[in-house]
């Protein structure tokens, strides 16, 4: 799972519903596994209910698969956002166009309000 890179796609408030969407991935055929993040983990695993959180990953590839599983057994309102690198860089690409626009325009009105004072 390493080599292909992992994808987060859940995050469970407990390690007993984290475990069942593991064992159903892996059921399912898709290596997953969950680690806990939080207070708790930095303590060498003190028990901290409703802080810590534990995230369940898969293999990149196998993401919509295992947000699938895991929809079906309803978490759904426990999966991650799915972060498509095309799609933030689209995102970046109209900014930056909307505020290149803006200066252009700026410049343009500066321009004109110059020439019309004389």
């Amino acid at each position: 799972m390493a080599r292909e890179g992992t994808a987060l796609v859940a995050e469970a408030g407990d390690p007993i519903q984290a475990q069942i969407w593991v064992d159903a991935l892996r059921d399912a055929g898709i290596a997953a596994g969950t680690f806990e993040r939080g207070v708790g983990a930095a303590l060498g695993g003190a028990v901290t209910t409703g802080v810590s959180r534990y995230p369940v990953v898969v293999a990149r590839k196998d993401l919509v698969a295992a947000r699938n599983v895991i929809a079906e057994l309803d978490g759904a309102l426990h999966l991650a956002p799915v972060d498509d690198p095309e799609r933030q860089h689209a995102a970046r690409r109209r900014a930056l166009l909307v505020a290149a626009s803006i200066g252009l325009a700026i410049m343009v009105i500066a321009a004109a309000a110059r020439i019309a004072a004389g």
